[in-house]
C-alpha cells in the first residue's frame, strides 16, 4: 500500500501524519510525504525551496525515529495550487490513500473551498481527513 500524506506543518498535518505512521507500521506500507508551495502570483524563491526540504526532513527524522524504515518513504515537493497538486501526485505516484487534515495552516476556516474539500470532490482515490479534535 502507498499513502499520500501532504504536510504543511500545520497541528492539522501533525496529527495526520500521526495516522498515516499507524497505518503505514501496521500494513507495511510507504508513505509519500509531498509539500506543495502554493503559487502566490511570485516565482518560487530559493527560502520556499529551502523551508520546504527542512519540513519534510522534520517530519520524515521522526517518522523514521517511530520506527518506520526510510526505504519505506518518500518526499517529494511540487509547485501550484495545493488541491490540484496532492490529486495529481496521487495519481502520479499510484497511490491508494490519501491522508490529510480536515484544516490546514489557513486554521478553522469554513471546510467549503478548502484544500481538503477540493481533494475530496476530485480524488479518484480513498481520502481520510483526520478531523482537529482526533485523538490518538
Amino acid at each position: 500500500m502507498k499513502i499520500l500524506l501532504p504536510i504543511d506543518g500545520s497541528e492539522y498535518s501533525k496529527k495526520a501524519a500521526l495516522v498515516a505512521l499507524r497505518i503505514a507500521k501496521k500494513h507495511s506500507a510507504h508513505i509519500v510525504l509531498l509539500h506543495v508551495i502554493a503559487s502566490s502570483g511570485q516565482e518560487r524563491k530559493k527560502w520556499m525551496e529551502e523551508g520546504a526540504e527542512k519540513l519534510l526532513q522534520v517530519y520524515k527524522e521522526s517518522m523514521i525515529n517511530d520506527g518506520l524504515d526510510e526505504g519505506s518513504l518518500t518526499t517529494i515537493i511540487e509547485g501550484g495550487d495545493p488541491a490540484d497538486q496532492i490529486i495529481e501526485t496521487a495519481e502520479i505516484k499510484g497511490v491508494e490513500r490519501i491522508i490529510m487534515g480536515t484544516h490546514g495552516k489557513t486554521g478553522l476556516k469554513k471546510l467549503a473551498g478548502s484544500v481538503t474539500e477540493k481533494v475530496l470532490r476530485n480524488s479518484k482515490v480513498l481520502v481520510l481527513g483526520v478531523p482537529p479534535n482526533y485523538e490518538i
